[in-house]
């Protein structure tokens, strides 16, 4: 009987879900972000990065809260 070399498979990790859309994170791939709060975060979400929608909503919830009510332009344009 002839040996052959068997491939291991390889073990995927959860490794978190995302805080914005739900989606698992797994080790086996790339982009996303954790913050250092601990906060997992897919890069290419359903709406774009979903780190990015959490930053930009948690400056208008900041906003709010300070009492400016009016919009705050976030990027410049033109």
């Amino acid at each position: 009987m002839k040996k052959t070399w068997v491939r291991k498979k390889q073990t995927v990790l959860l490794c978190g879900t995302c805080q914005e859309c739900g989606r698992q994170l797994l080790s086996n791939e790339g982009g996303w972000i954790i913050t250092y709060t601990r906060k997992y975060f897919c890069h290419d979400g359903k709406d774009g990065s979903c780190f990015d929608n959490y930053c930009e909503r948690k400056l208008k919830e900041t906003n709010y809260a300070n009492g400016r009510k009016e919009k705050i332009p976030l990027h410049k344009e033109g």
